[in-house]
């Protein structure tokens, strides 16, 4: 089985804007199958042909199975044949559950479409209403704006470098969502919008395209918030919020800046 985890190839993926497409990873499920180099197993996961606007999976089709050596949250992997597959599972390296041609998640591609139809319909209603000369009225807490979404991505990012996204961290998301936006949001609405969203590793290219230099400090913000919530910055989670600040061309004198206030305020919500 060893010959699976060699000669790894590349995902390969393109960006027009706030459009992305290309090859991506989804994870499956843990193997048994060791690595090369002896430190851990390798996982299963579907590669996966995608398109995405703004976050939002407008196409998604699976190519079949893959090996990873990171979790599938790399570009990195190995194809698996359908005969590979059948040969795993009879020799139990993967779940015997698992069905031998992979599939796309019909639920969650239900959902991806749906969120961008529920959007994109709220975008035509929005510019109708401004055609007609209606007075604004306040949007519904329930329907996330662009702000919201982008400052998601990224701080779901910063939250899962340490390799998982858990109870706590969802709510403090939510805080500072409700915070930095000036809306409420709710650990469950937070959940909802992460379902729906599936945001990937990939996606923080996406993240501040389209927004003001404000609106993009915000979402750095956000960022630094949930790095520093314990306190400290470990330094998978600055590597992520270095990047983040980079690819949205904030330079060093606003990033210390931002640091400087979240630490402030993090120290007065302590002391209370």
């Amino acid at each position: 089985m060893t010959a699976l985890i060699l000669g790894m190839t590349v995902a390969s993926a393109a960006q027009a804007g706030a459009v992305r497409w290309g090859e991506d990873l989804r994870f499956v499920a843990e193997t048994s199958i060791p690595k090369a180099d002896g430190t851990g197993t390798v996982s299963l996961c579907h590669l996966v042909d995608f398109a995405k606007v703004l976050f939002v999976p407008v196409y998604t089709t699976v190519q079949g199975y893959a090996l990873s050596n990171d979790g599938c949250t790399g570009n990195s992997f190995r194809k698996v044949t359908p005969e590979d597959f059948a040969v795993l599972q009879l020799s139990s390296l993967v779940p015997m559950t698992l069905p031998p041609i992979a599939s796309a998640n019909l639920t969650s591609l239900i959902w991806g479409h749906a969120w961008l139809v529920v959007g994109v319909l709220g975008l035509l209603f929005r510019a109708m209403r401004a055609v007609l000369g209606r007075s604004r009225c306040p949007r519904k807490s329930g329907a996330p704006d662009l702000l919201a979404i982008h400052s998601l991505v990224a701080m779901s990012q910063v939250a899962i470098a340490d390799g998982r996204l858990d109870d706590a961290e969802v709510q403090q998301i939510a805080k500072i969502l409700t915070r930095l936006t000036g809306k409420t949001y709710t650990p469950q609405q937070v959940m909802d919008m992460l379902s729906k969203l599936n945001p990937s590793p990939s996606d923080i290219e996406q993240v501040g395209q389209d927004l003001s230099d404000k609106d993009r400090q915000i979402v750095l913000e956000a960022a630094l918030n949930i790095a520093v919530a314990d306190g400290e910055i470990y330094p998978n989670e600055y590597a992520v919020v270095s990047d983040l600040a980079q690819r949205m061309r904030i330079g060093a004198g606003p990033f210390r800046s931002a640091l400087v206030r979240i630490s402030a305020h993090l120290q007065t919500v302590q002391a209370t």
